[in-house]
């Protein structure tokens, strides 16, 4: 009993970790995926064959009441349709020893939302977080001085896709805390899973549809198709993974705690991209710094 206790207790953190290594995997991935492509239909394969991967794990027994609190995810798939846009595109488009780090904007905006509409006070240990946050990011791209390394950033086209990403996930991540942590819910991580991403490529589809771009798809999956099924399934294992922590871990300790997926990354682009990550380790660590405090 004491071993199956045990194991219970460390399935999280082991998940949480499984979901570090695959997030680090997934950008080099989507940044091969998506390359001299239109962002969207990308961004479709990504999380209909992420849902499809899923679909044999679905417990489909479950209470008609977790069904019916599941529909919290037509509302957060709009916001992780638009942002998952954008990260596909930014990744695609930049550099992802650059572009990467900028990731973690997202807990920068969690803390924003939360004094903004919950009421949650700015600490003086929160904007020391913003302050890393924004310090790292400056060295990102230096280019001599602090307000010329910010300002590259901030002209930077795929940088600026990333920001905007991490701002559309952080409004996602709201609604994922309340489905999945609420006691009253208890919604099963797989099942809300399988159905947000379904969500997610249904309003995809329908931005291609309305694009004229449909035919991008099957293009695609001619052209890539094994780069297209492993981007899905660490998309969607790595997500489900995160579920199955925050079952047990606060989302003020796993969110933060993903971002140290980033280091993989760029090692990852290091050795596939012959990136130069030297500097960009540096400002990384710092990144990671600021976003721990900004959720302490």
């Amino acid at each position: 009993m004491e071993s199956f206790s045990s194991w219970a207790l460390s399935l999280p953190i082991l998940a949480l970790a499984a979901r570090i290594v695959l997030l680090g995997f997934e950008r080099i991935v989507v940044k091969r995926l998506g390359t001299n492509v239109d962002p969207f239909a990308p961004t479709f394969l990504f999380f209909a064959l992420g849902a499809v991967l899923l679909l044999p794990f679905v417990p489909w027994d479950l209470p008609l009441e977790q069904w019916k609190a599941m529909s919290v995810s037509f509302g957060a798939g709009v916001f992780y349709a638009a942002a998952f846009t954008c990260y596909v595109h930014s990744l695609s488009t930049g550099e992802a020893s650059l572009v990467s780090p900028l990731y973690n904007s997202n807990v920068l905006f969690l803390a924003l939302l939360a004094f903004l509409f919950l009421g949650e006070p700015l600490t003086p240990t929160k904007i020391g977080g913003l302050a890393l946050l924004v310090y790292g990011a400056s060295h990102l791209n230096p280019q001599g001085s602090f307000l010329k390394s910010v300002k590259a950033i901030l002209t930077d086209r795929p940088c600026r896709f990333m920001v905007l990403a991490s701002l559309l996930i952080a409004c996602g991540r709201v609604a994922d805390a309340y489905v999945v942590s609420a006691a009253k819910l208890s919604v099963d991580p797989v099942a809300y899973c399988f159905v947000l991403y379904s969500v997610i490529a249904f309003y995809v589809f329908i931005a291609l549809a309305v694009r004229g771009r449909i035919g991008d798809i099957s293009s695609m999956m001619r052209t890539r198709p094994v780069a297209a099924t492993i981007a899905g399934g660490i998309n969607g294992y790595s997500y489900l993974f995160l579920l199955v922590a925050m079952t047990q871990i606060d989302v003020s300790i796993a969110e933060p705690a993903s971002m140290l997926s980033v280091l993989v990354t760029l090692f990852l682009a290091r050795r596939a991209f012959n990136e130069r990550i030297g500097k960009r380790l540096v400002a990384a660590a710092i990144m990671l710094g600021g976003a721990w405090l900004l959720m302490l």
